[in-house]
């Protein structure tokens, strides 16, 4: 109870990864964890509504953990970053971040401005993707999401969700 509960967890040297175009949503803890890698890349993803946390990352690393990149975060009462993120070692940009909660998001302990200053996320953004329905898990982007515009590219969702078992 309470561990391994991430959609996406990269661990114990987990490294050289592309992770891309998934839906992750209500997840027990967050939709990802890194705990120790290198250079995983994680691009053009949906994480929403993580029950603690949207990222994780365990431990500081003497190299780049992993690079996040036109991904979409969206959430309301957790956490958008949980676990130690004060070495650096990890690129983030041209990514979209909502809150629909409202109020100021914490990038663990900045704003956003004070986060893009340490050369995170100067290209991202903090808007609403517009989803159709994130509360029924449909995640469809309208032609004018913001986004779109910042060069996310849609995911097919038709085949997310859970699925019947196949017969044998």
């Amino acid at each position: 109870h309470g561990y391994g509960a991430w959609g996406i967890y990269t661990d114990e040297g987990s490294s050289n990864i592309l992770i891309e175009n998934n839906v992750v949503y209500r997840t027990e803890d967050g939709g990802f964890h890194q705990n120790y890698g290198r250079e995983n890349t994680v691009r053009n993803n949906i994480f929403a509504l993580g029950e603690k946390a949207q990222i994780r990352r365990t431990q500081n690393e003497n190299h780049t953990s992993f690079v996040f990149d036109h991904n979409i975060f969206y959430w309301k009462d957790s956490k958008l970053l949980d676990g130690i993120w004060d070495d650096g070692n990890y690129r983030s940009d041209h990514n979209l971040y909502f809150q629909a909660r409202g109020g100021p998001i914490n990038f663990q302990g900045k704003s956003f401005e004070e986060w893009q200053k340490t050369s995170q996320d100067v290209h991202s953004l903090v808007a609403s993707p517009l989803f159709v329905d994130p509360e029924r898990g449909n995640f469809s982007l309208p032609p004018g999401s913001p986004a779109l515009r910042m060069g996310f590219q849609p995911i097919d969702l038709s085949g997310i969700g859970p699925r019947k078992p196949d017969k044998m």
